[in-house]
C-alpha cells in the first residue's frame, strides 16, 4: 500500500540540461505530476534534456550516482537522431519524446511500484583522495592543517577585506547547479558567503569532436533570419515570451514559486494580441515589493560592454533594430533605461520591451524581416564578425560578482540572461560567416 501511496505523489526530477536543451527545462516548471527538485539525492528521476557533449558526460553520471536507490533516467530526446555518448554512457536510460511529461511519470510510478529495478551506480567507487594510512594516525592528515583529513581537503588562508587571515574555501560550480544557467562553471575562493575571486571554467557546450554543433535553441528564427525572410511579428513574439519569461525566472529564484508558474505559463502562450495581459502583469509586479527590495543595488553594471536589454537597462540606448531596414515605418525607438543597472532595472526593462514586441509585432501585420548583416537577438546583436551577447557579458561576469555576497551573486547572474549555448555558438557564427540558417 505504501509503494502505491507513494506512486500518487508528484515524482521528484532532478534535470540535466544538455544540447538545445535549454527551453525544455524552463516549461518542465508547468509539467504536471512532476516536481522539479534541486538536488539529485532527492530526486527519483534523473532527466537528460538534449544531445550530451563530451564534457557533460562525467558531470552526468556524478549526478546519477548521488541519486538515491530507487532511481531512473529519461532521456527527452530533441530530434529522431540517435545519441550515442548517451547510450554508452547509461545504457538503461529510456528514450522519451521531448516535453512528454506523462511518460516520465508513468516510468517513475512503475519504478516506484516494483515493475522495474533501480539502476546501479555508473561509475566506480573511487576514494577522490588517497588519505587512508597517510599520516600519524592514519586519517590522511599531516599536521593541525596539512593534509586531505578522511579525503577532504581543509581551506586554505587569506586576507578579507577588513586585513585579517580567515579560512578561503575554494570549489567549483556546475555545469548542472540549480542556481546557475545550465553549462555556466564558477571557480570560487570565498569567505564565509562572500565571493573573493571568481573564474569562469570551460564551456560544456563548445562543440568538441564528436560532439552535436552549437546552437541557439531559445534564438532559431534569428539566427535563420541571417539567410531567409521572416516575419517580423514572428520575431518580435518570440522577443516578448522571452522576456515575460526572464521576469518568472528571476520570481522562481526568489522563492515566488506559484507567481513564477502563473507568469511562465503566460509568456508560452503570448501572441500579438496579448499586450493587455502583459500591462496587467505589469502593474501587478509594481506593487510586488518583495520583487523590488531583493532586487535593487545588486548586480549594478556600466554602460561599457553590455549590450541588449541588459545595456539599455543601464541607459545605452543602442538596438540593432535601427538600422534595420524591417523596422522602417514601425515608430520603433529603443526603450533605454534612466540608470537603472541593478537587478531590479532590468526587470523592469523586460517587461518593457515585452510590451515594445507586442505593439511592434501587432503594428507589422504581414511583413517580412529581410536578411541583414547585424540582427538584434533576444540578448542583442547577433553578426558574424562579432562577439554573441552572452560571449562579451561573461568576459564581464567575473568582476561583476568579486566582492558580492552569494544571495546577491546568484540573483545577479540570474537578472543578465546568460545562455552558454549562445556563447559556444558564438564560435560557429564566426566561423559560418553569417550563413547558420541551415
Amino acid at each position: 500500500m505504501l509503494p502505491r501511496l507513494a506512486a500518487g505523489a508528484d515524482v521528484a526530477v532532478f534535470p540535466f540540461v544538455a544540447a538545445g536543451g535549454r527551453d525544455a527545462v524552463a516549461n518542465l516548471h508547468l509539467a504536471r505530476g512532476l516536481r522539479v527538485v534541486e538536488t539529485p539525492r532527492a530526486a527519483t528521476v534523473l532527466l537528460v534534456i538534449g544531445r550530451l557533449t563530451r564534457a557533460l558526460l562525467e558531470p552526468l553520471l556524478r549526478i546519477h550516482d548521488q541519486m538515491a536507490a530507487p532511481r531512473v533516467t529519461a532521456h527527452w530526446v530533441l530530434d529522431d537522431g540517435p545519441d550515442p555518448l548517451m547510450v554508452a554512457a547509461l545504457p538503461t536510460a529510456l528514450r522519451l519524446p521531448a516535453g512528454d511529461a506523462m511518460a516520465v511519470r508513468s516510468v517513475a510510478v512503475e519504478l516506484i511500484i516494483g515493475g522495474r529495478p533501480s539502476e546501479p551506480a555508473a561509475l566506480t567507487d573511487v576514494e577522490p583522495a588517497v588519505w587512508r594510512g597517510v599520516g600519524p594516525y592514519g586519517q590522511g592528515g599531516t599536521g593541525m592543517t596539512g593534509g586531505v583529513p578522511y579525503g577532504r581537503p581543509l581551506p586554505g588562508w587569506a586576507e578579507d577585506r577588513d586585513g585579517l587571515k580567515l579560512d578561503q574555501l575554494q570549489l567549483r560550480l556546475g555545469p548542472a547547479y540549480p542556481g546557475l544557467p545550465p553549462g555556466l562553471v564558477l571557480d570560487l575562493h570565498m569567505q564565509g558567503d562572500i565571493l573573493q575571486d571568481v573564474g569562469i571554467g570551460p564551456n560544456p557546450f563548445l562543440a568538441g569532436p564528436g560532439d552535436p554543433p552549437a546552437v541557439m535553441a531559445d534564438a532559431k528564427a534569428f539566427t535563420r533570419a541571417f539567410s531567409a525572410p521572416v516575419p517580423v511579428a514572428e520575431l518580435e513574439v518570440l522577443r516578448a515570451r522571452h522576456n515575460v519569461a526572464r521576469v518568472a525566472a528571476m520570481l522562481r529564484h526568489l522563492g515566488l514559486t506559484a507567481e513564477s508558474e502563473r507568469v511562465l505559463r503566460l509568456a508560452t502562450q503570448l501572441g500579438a494580441g496579448d499586450i493587455d495581459a502583459v500591462r496587467r502583469l505589469a502593474g501587478e509586479l509594481r506593487r510586488r515589493r518583495s520583487l523590488w527590495w531583493a532586487t535593487a543595488d545588486v548586480g549594478v553594471v556600466g554602460i561599457d560592454g553590455w549590450v541588449g536589454p541588459i545595456g539599455r537597462a543601464a541607459g545605452a540606448a543602442v538596438d540593432a533594430r535601427l538600422d534595420d531596414p524591417s523596422y522602417e515605418g514601425l515608430g520603433f525607438e529603443p526603450i533605454a533605461g534612466h540608470g537603472e543597472a541593478d537587478s531590479a532595472g532590468r526587470v523592469r526593462q523586460h517587461l518593457a520591451e515585452a510590451l515594445q514586441a507586442l505593439e511592434l509585432a501587432e503594428r507589422a501585420g504581414s511583413r517580412a524581416h529581410d536578411p541583414v548583416a547585424v540582427i538584434e537577438g533576444l540578448r542583442g546583436p547577433l553578426a558574424a564578425d562579432r562577439p554573441t551577447p552572452t560571449a562579451l557579458h561573461l568576459a564581464l561576469l567575473s568582476s561583476l560578482l568579486v566582492d558580492q555576497e552569494w544571495g546577491d551573486a546568484l540573483t545577479t547572474i540570474v537578472s543578465l540572461d546568460l545562455d552558454m549555448e549562445e556563447a559556444a555558438f558564438d564560435t560557429a557564427l564566426q566561423s559560418a560567416g553569417g550563413e547558420v540558417a541551415q
